[in-house]
């Protein structure tokens, strides 16, 4: 089946490499010559597969959506998702790209720079601001911060700095790119909840107001902090009380515009001025949750189980088999191969159960085949802006 490109084509591949000029000797001739063979097979690395759901030289997102297109020699996208602009830069390092050009819309080139330089590449084809330059060097120091500090203590996620929001690892004890950062977010900090509240970003008067979560966990006392936290807590399911065994993560990154200090040659405040980030969201309930969640996940992975005896015994599953419904109607209208249909539809239903365990917050769908309904709710004057969610 042919496919499609999206009118504007983000993409991300190894630059050329310059022309050999005479006397640079025939040993480099025969490392040049040599160089694409040793990219012959196309290599993915395991967290990328786990994140997407690969059908071919196609990657989706859980819910079906297109990804990226592995196109062997260049990346391709039609998005600008931080997710997968970190993804494409985790495939060129993998397959070592130490220089790659990119092309497409202006949010692609500045994010794919920003990861690429991140991760030691060089890159080709944008030309980064003052602001942004500084963004990467701040995010390179904390790193170093990072690899001299130990495990433990506070902890900082995201969010925390200038109002709420920080460029993607300038004020990050985790790692700095986003593949990284969503990596460490699978991780489940559980411990029991000592204290919460708004104060200023790690008790430093100085620094704006932020939110953090102490608990104590099996190494000691951690706190964490993160805007969101706030409304993580007010929004708990579980309403978890001080003194209770509580776990707690990010479950996913939202893109947000903050200002930023300006400052001249001298060093000089100036002005402000805006830049694009992130904020982590984060899900805090009672361990009994997840370990509930984690029974629900066991029964979506079972392809034998029915939807309806599942959500019968899980009721908020009743959305996570609406979307793995979705998923099969995409993979019959859109790919035409059985076999690959089969194991679309199944990369998906494990996608959706890691997301169940994770805790992520189950959200309500329409499908396609119910315009109707969907008008409906759409029209209705008394529909909510923001959906009631079950998680």
């Amino acid at each position: 089946m042919a496919e499609r490109d999206a009118p504007t084509e983000n993409v991300l591949k190894p630059a050329e490499r310059p022309v050999r000029h005479a006397g640079q000797g025939q040993q480099a001739a025969n490392e040049e010559a040599a160089a694409p063979r040793k990219r012959a097979t196309p290599v993915v690395p395991e967290e990328v597969r786990r994140r997407f759901v690969q059908v071919g030289r196609r990657y989706h997102f859980p819910d079906g959506a297109r990804a990226f297109t592995d196109r062997g020699g260049r990346l391709t996208t039609a998005s600008e998702n931080t997710e997968v602009i970190a993804s494409l830069v985790k495939i060129a390092e993998s397959r070592g790209w130490q220089t790659i050009s990119v092309s497409g819309t202006e949010r692609f080139r500045q994010e794919a720079w920003f990861q690429a330089r991140l991760a030691g590449l060089e890159v080709r084809g944008y030309v980064p601001k003052e602001a942004e330059q500084e963004r990467l060097a701040r995010a390179v120091a904390r790193r170093r911060e990072a690899s001299a500090e130990p495990e433990g203590g506070s902890v900082r996620s995201g969010g925390e700095a200038r109002g709420g929001a920080v460029p993607k690892g300038a004020d990050s004890r985790e790692p700095e790119s986003a593949a990284a950062e969503t990596k460490a977010s699978d991780r489940l900090i559980v411990g029991r909840l000592l204290d919460h509240g708004s104060a200023p970003y790690r008790q430093e008067p100085r620094q704006p107001m932020s939110y953090f979560v102490k608990i104590e966990t099996a190494r000691g006392e951690r706190t964490i902090w993160g805007v969101d936290l706030e409304r993580a807590v007010k929004e708990s399911l579980t309403r978890p009380k001080i003194g209770e065994e509580v776990g707690v993560r990010t479950v996913s990154q939202e893109p947000v515009t903050v200002k930023t200090p300006r400052h001249n040659a001298d060093g000089q405040l100036v002005g402000q001025q805006d830049l694009e980030t992130h904020r982590n969201r984060w899900v805090i309930e009672k361990r009994a949750f997840f370990e509930a969640r984690a029974s629900a996940a066991e029964l979506v992975r079972n392809a034998k189980i029915d939807p309806r005896e599942a959500v019968k015994r899980h009721p908020e599953l009743a959305s996570t088999y609406l979307h793995l419904r979705g998923a099969e109607e995409v993979a019959a209208r859109r790919i035409r191969d059985p076999e690959d249909q089969r194991k679309f539809v199944s990369l998906v239903r494990s996608a959706l159960a890691d997301s169940v365990a994770r805790g992520e917050p189950l959200q309500p769908v329409r499908l396609r085949d119910q315009p109707a309904q969907a008008a409906k709710e759409t029209d209705s004057p008394n529909r909510a802006r923001d959906p009631e969610r079950t998680r």
